[in-house]
């Protein structure tokens, strides 16, 4: 029977904000939406918004009852053009990646900041959501466990699997609690945050093993009935948390027979896990840099990029890539380019149709300069 703690944190953390926008803020949005909106590439290139040293994509939609939506590599903002008492003014989901890296209280902190650049008299900062885990290497057999060995006050329960590998439970999914139990090694070839990896090597783990996560989402109407309002009040309630989440509301169990099942014992993993304690809610990161920008990872880009040019070295009748061919596709393309733009009423040329692009990705990618944006 194997169990070895490794890491535990806060992935998700959802934080809203009431007050009033400052004087031209709606405006300046309502603006950049627009340019977002336009058919044009050239308007469309326009809708960043540089606030706090964060270059902001702002969208084409808004969200829900939200205008408004900005998004870069830290924060994804949606803003309210309504004046309405109940509703945010501001709701924010931060990086995940943030707050593994800096953690989560420099990662409020930078966001307070930029919210006081759009905000005067704010009146309340409410925490909406917050997911808390830990990870952990078990021998346990999670794919032989039986719907029924799961004891919780949720009705929904999953089992899942990518062809013959068993990846996770989910356990009231669409509730105002709701947990996971997957295998995070599968699911970070997905997402590419090898990052983990590093932090797990710190704490024990070697390549090869496998890492299960629990993890346990928590939305505004559980923490408000559990007072949680500010998130200094979860960090500090962290335990309480997860010992109401791990004793009251879900177990793992072992059918002991009995018709009452809320007598059945609890699987001897769900004794350790139950055990997991979280540091008086020090949520610190690892200090790796995160980019504020959102730029592709080298992988999607080169994979991507040679693909094109492996079709392209086939269309010349050539058997391999190098500077021979590159000089050719730049050649042939500046030359499709040329004629290209002659017919089109977006681009003067295939210099103004290169240079709309890059605008575009400096845009999508959220790395345009207060200099760039002056100009």
């Amino acid at each position: 029977m194997k169990f070895k703690e490794i890491y535990k944190n806060i992935d998700s953390l959802y934080i809203s904000f009431k007050g009033t926008l400052k004087e031209g803020i709606r405006e300046t949005l309502e603006q950049k939406k627009g340019f977002a909106q336009s058919d044009d590439e050239k308007m469309q290139a326009l809708a960043t918004w540089i606030i706090d040293e964060h270059c902001f994509e702002v969208m084409d939609k808004g969200k829900g009852k939200y205008a408004f939506v900005l998004v870069d590599g830290w924060y994804h903002l949606q803003v309210s053009s309504s004046i309405s008492k109940r509703l945010p003014t501001i709701y924010v989901q931060v990086s995940s990646d943030l707050l593994h890296c800096y953690g989560s209280y420099i990662a409020l902190n930078q966001l307070r900041g930029l919210v006081a650049e759009l905000l005067v008299n704010i009146e309340e900062e409410i925490i909406s959501r917050v997911d808390i885990f830990v990870d952990f290497i078990s021998d346990a057999k999670f794919e032989s466990i039986g719907k029924g060995s799961w004891v919780t006050r949720a009705n929904n329960i999953h089992s899942y699997w990518s062809g013959n590998d068993f990846t996770g439970w989910s356990i009231g999914q669409g509730g105002v609690i709701s947990a996971r139990l997957y295998d995070k090694t599968i699911e970070i070839e997905k997402s590419g945050k090898d990052y983990f990896k590093s932090i797990w090597e710190k704490n024990g783990w070697k390549s090869g093993q496998q890492i299960w996560r629990l993890e346990f989402q928590l939305r505004r109407e559980f923490l408000s009935q559990m007072s949680m309002n500010k998130f200094f009040e979860f960090a500090e309630s962290s335990n309480d948390v997860w010992r109401y989440c791990t004793h009251d509301w879900l177990r793992l169990t072992v059918n002991g027979g009995s018709r009452n099942r809320a007598r059945f014992e609890s699987h001897w993993v769900w004794d350790k896990i139950q055990q997991v304690k979280f540091d008086s809610g020090n949520y610190t990161g690892i200090m790796r840099h995160v980019e504020k920008s959102r730029l592709p990872k080298d992988k999607t880009m080169f994979l991507n990029g040679m693909g094109y040019l492996t079709s392209f070295a086939v269309s010349r009748g050539h058997k391999t890539i190098n500077d021979q061919v590159l000089k050719e596709f730049m050649h042939d393309g500046g030359k499709f380019l040329s004629e290209y733009t002659k017919s089109s009423p977006s681009y003067s040329d295939k210099d103004d149709y290169i240079n709309t692009k890059i605008r575009l990705k400096e845009k999508k990618f959220s790395t345009r300069t207060e200099e760039d944006e002056w100009n």
